[in-house]
Formats: C-alpha cells, sequence, structure tokens
C-alpha cells in the first residue's frame, strides 16, 4: 500500500532530513513511526502526502507514485496533523461540508457521509455548535473525521492523542482500532506514547538520523533484548566512558548504554545482577542514587536504537489556539473569551486576573495606539527612507482619504473621480 525506496531529503540550508529511508507498509495495516524531535517523521509524512518534495528516491501511496500523480495519491488517503485543521469558528458539520467540497463530492454524497461519520464518532448532539466549544478528544474526532469524509484508503495520523487526557486518548485508541478492523484502513501514525504504539500497531520503525534503524513487530522487537534492564542513576559521574566499559566486562552484561546520567545495563536476570554492578559502582568510588529494573519495553529499544528515552524528546504542545488567533500570544482578553481545554472540559469559566491584565496592556505600547487613536492610519513617520516617493506623496494621499470619507458618508458610495 506504502513503499518507499531510498528516499532522501535536504533542505536548503544543508540539513539532512532523510538518508536514503525505505519502508515498505502493507495493506490493512496499522504502521506506527517512532523517533526523537528532529529524526525526520514530519519531513516523512509530508513526503508521503504530497505535502513536500524529496531529492532522491521513490515513494509509492496506494500504488501512485507521489511524484508523478500527485492527485490520485490525494484522493486516496486523509491526512491528520499534529495541529488540528478544523476551523473553530464553524461548527462541526460546517467543517465537514467544507471538506467535502474541497473534495468536489456531490451534496447528496456529503449530506450521507456527514451522517454516517457523526454516528460513528459519537457527535451527533455536539455536530452544530461551534467547534471552539468542544473539548480536546471531540476536536481530535472531528478532525479524523474530517480526513474520511471522501472515503479515503490510507489514513495518516501525526501525534492523533498529543495533549489529550488519558480517557479521551484511550478512547480515540479505540477509533482507531475500529477504523482498521472494520473499514480495513491502512494506517500510518507517528506517536510519542510508545503505550500507544504497543497496544495499536501491528509493526515498529524507529527513525534516528533520517534513517530507519529497526522495524518489526512489537514484541520482536522487545525479545531482542533478551533478559532484563537494569538502570543506575548517577549524580554527575566523574567518566561515563571508563565506568560503562568496565561494567560491560562483567560476564552477565550484554550492552550498555548511557542517557544523561542515568546508564542502562541489559541483563540476564536483573534481580541477581543489581549486587554485584552496585559494589562495583562502589568501587570505583561512583555513587548510585537510584537502581531499578524492569523487562524490556519499547522504551528500551528506542534507547538501545537512539540512545535516549523517548520521553525526553517530547515536543511542547505550543500555545492554546485562541493565542494563535489573537496574533499576540497570550491575550488575557482572548483568554477570557476563549477558555482553554481542561476549562472546557470542566465547565469552568475563565478568571481575568490582575497579572494578566498587566501582561496585555504591556503587549501593545501605549504611544503606537494614541498615535493609531489620534490619525487613525500609521503615521507619517513609520515609513522607511526607502520610501521616499511615498512620503512625498502623503499631503496628498491623506487629503485623499478626508475626502473619500465624506463623500463615503453623504453617498455611501465612493466619489466619482476616485478609483
Amino acid at each position: 500500500m506504502i513503499r518507499v525506496n531510498n528516499l532522501t531529503k535536504v533542505y536548503r540550508s544543508g540539513t539532512q532530513a532523510l538518508d536514503q529511508l525505505s519502508i515498505q507498509i502493507d495493506e490493512s495495516e496499522i504502521f506506527a513511526l517512532l523517533g526523537p524531535n528532529g529524526a525526520g517523521k514530519s519531513s516523512a509524512i509530508k513526503i508521503l502526502t504530497t505535502l513536500s518534495g524529496f531529492d532522491e528516491g521513490e515513494v509509492t501511496v496506494a500504488g501512485f507514485n507521489v511524484d508523478t500523480h500527485p492527485d490520485k495519491v490525494r484522493q486516496s488517503i486523509g491526512y491528520v496533523a499534529q495541529e488540528t485543521g478544523v476551523d473553530y469558528f464553524l461548527t462541526g458539520r460546517e467543517n465537514l461540508v467544507l471538506q467535502g467540497h474541497l473534495y468536489r463530492m456531490t451534496k447528496k454524497d456529503i449530506t450521507t457521509r456527514i451522517d454516517e461519520l457523526s454516528e460513528y464518532f459519537s457527535l451527533n448532539e455536539a455536530l452544530d455548535n461551534l467547534v471552539s466549544s468542544y473539548s480536546g478528544g471531540m476536536r481530535r474526532k472531528l478532525d479524523i473525521a474530517t480526513a474520511l469524509i471522501h472515503r479515503p484508503k490510507i489514513l495518516f495520523l501525526d501525534e492523533p492523542t498529543l495533549g489529550l487526557d488519558t480517557q479521551s486518548r484511550k478512547s480515540l485508541w479505540e477509533y482507531i482500532e475500529k477504523l482498521n478492523t472494520e473499514l480495513g484502513l491502512t494506517i500510518l501514525l507517528t506517536t510519542h506514547y510508545l503505550e500507544e504504539a504497543d497496544k495499536l500497531s501491528h509493526r515498529v520503525a524507529i527513525i534516528n538520523n533520517g534513517k530507519i534503524k529497526i522495524a518489526g513487530n512489537p514484541e520482536e522487537l522487545k525479545n531482542q533484548i533478551c533478559g532484563d534492564v537494569v538502570s543506575l542513576q548517577f549524580d554527575a559521574p566523574e567518566n561515563k566512558q571508563d565506568l560503562s566499559n568496565q561494567l560491560k566486562k562483567l560476564p552477565f552484561v550484554k550492552d550498555v548504554k548511557w542517557e544523561m546520567d542515568k546508564l542502562h545495563l541489559y541483563v540476564s536476570n536483573g534481580a541477581t545482577s543489581i549486587p554485584p554492578l552496585i559494589d562495583h559502582c562502589h568501587s570505583v568510588n561512583e555513587k548510585v542514587q537510584n537502581v531499578a529494573f524492569s523487562h524490556p519495553t519499547l522504551d528500551d529499544v528506542f534507547i538501545q536504537q537512539t540512545g535516549s528515552s523517548i520521553d525526553s524528546t517530547q515536543e511542547d504542545q505550543g500555545p492554546q489556539w485562541w493565542e494563535k488567533w489573537a496574533g499576540k500570544g497570550n491575550n488575557s482578553k482572548w483568554a477570557k473569551k476563549w477558555p482553554s481545554e481542561n476549562e472546557v472540559d470542566s465547565s469552568s469559566e475563565t478568571k481575568l486576573t490582575e497579572k494578566d491584565n498587566k501582561n496585555s496592556n504591556e503587549q501593545w505600547p501605549k504611544e503606537d495606539t494614541t498615535e493609531w487613536n489620534n490619525e487613525n492610519q500609521w503615521p507619517k513617520d513609520n515609513n522607511t527612507e526607502n520610501h521616499a516617493e511615498s512620503d512625498n506623496n502623503w499631503p496628498e494621499n491623506k487629503e485623499w482619504q478626508k475626502d473619500g470619507q465624506q463623500s463615503w458618508d453623504e453617498k455611501s458610495q465612493w466619489p466619482n473621480n476616485k478609483n
């Protein structure tokens, strides 16, 4: 269903996002792509969804080459980006209608699909409400519904549950599983939640530095780490390399991996390995602050392949949606009007604090506001020296605005001698 061969992507800055990347995803498969920030996940998704070009390689999606038949690829796929693509100032129904029109669906077909999808995702009661009133989980379900309006064969999910609470996340997992088992959708998802990848995916691939490091069934990947994982937390160890080399020589230690000041050791038996490990550390004057051991998890596989835990690579969720619409960051006026996701879920009111007002007033300089109110236009000295010609015409332009305004007020139309 998806074939990627030797895909290479180099940005103009010289950064190589993808380096001979090759993956194969079969029909009706859920495939999870894991990797730290900057590993190449987003670049790969953008290429597969025809949103970005590439330098070398061959990419086939749903039987169509993305380079020569991008329109047919777009008709065959649905894409749910990490940041929601729905319009907060439309209702759920209006968002679905708009998406249907973008795919040139008939009015009858759009109506049928809206009924089907609203029922499937349990959005019936909220379908005619503004999306700004939706909870995070409802918005994400609407996001997926808009991606499915045209009946795609493949669904791309980029961090589908990022920012959701545990209950909403697990609820969305059930819908993703149903889309695969009941509708036979092929699903490619990226996620920072290893539990999510472990539960949902048939196969997992770990990408790092633009290359696939390892791929396979989650259980198979975990079984490759035979035995247990012992994690030793140190307080600023003096020589990490010497310590790891010494511990690696112990007969029961198979491999070691540093993560900041924590050393992960892959051993035959965790319980019996801990005492000699601690004794050896004490013998070389390295104090162990904390010890833990567990059976292998996907996070252990991730650490082994990338050198860091996926928990330490999670991206910032960014500002609230209303902050972006406000255009000036954390604007308290918008914060009061548009409650945050947690406040929508709990139906609590947002209170405007004195500190919020202070921050809001500091964002727009008072002198700029005064000049704008007095002149109802930007002051002349805002023009740069590069616009000398425009400066010379300033008095004429200003007089034109006055005449034009007067004529507009009297006749409710622009004067005949003005364009």
